[in-house]
């Protein structure tokens, strides 16, 4: 995948879509009633805000692709 700087790999880019897939269900279990008592001492508004940023960068790095601009609204949403 073309970006700013040059090129990913498939590699490259099948690790990134992992571990944000990660952080995002991570946050979703941390919001949910079910197990929300299991992270308590975790700071629900610092990591949405890291993730928020982290995809905010990747957006810049790929040249603002419209897909991300839905997971970054959807992600506020929820």
């Amino acid at each position: 995948m073309k970006h700013k700087y040059g090129t990913f790999s498939h590699e490259q880019i099948a690790f990134v879509k992992k571990d944000l897939r990660k952080s995002i269900f991570f946050l979703l279990l941390c919001v949910d009633p079910n197990t929300r008592d299991e992270f308590q001492s975790v700071d629900i508004h610092a990591a949405f805000h890291g993730l928020l940023y982290r995809i905010g960068g990747l957006n810049s790095v790929l040249n603002e692709p419209v897909e991300l601009v839905d997971v970054i609204s959807l992600l506020e949403a929820a």
